[in-house]
């Protein structure tokens, strides 16, 4: 069954590292869901750095689920990859709306 998990976790891993990298280094900010286009450029380089961190995380989580597959070593291997994506998107969301826009100079 590792291998099996390793095929289908690759698979989500890849599509958000592609993604993180069409979001970041392409500047595809229009991938952001909700992301309506009124910043202006310098947010918005902040804003696709981000969101491609996120992603990043989130393949980073997952690819602990492919460690556990293989090695087994890994206690509660789900629960850690929920707070893991959970809390960088929690981050994400609290950057991005829950604070005061910076002050303009």
């Amino acid at each position: 069954m590792a291998i099996v998990d390793t095929v289908v976790i690759g698979h989500a891993v890849a599509l958000l590292l592609l993604l993180a990298w069409a979001i970041h280094a392409r500047g595809k900010v229009g991938l952001i869901a909700g992301y309506d286009g009124g910043l202006p450029p310098d947010r918005e380089a902040e804003l696709a750095r981000d969101a491609a961190a996120v992603l990043v995380v989130s393949a980073a989580a997952a690819g602990l689920l492919v460690v556990d597959a293989w090695i087994g070593a890994v206690p509660r291997p789900g629960l850690l990859v929920t707070v893991a994506i959970g809390a960088a998107v929690a981050w994400f969301l609290w950057t991005w709306n829950g604070r005061a826009e910076p002050p303009t100079e």
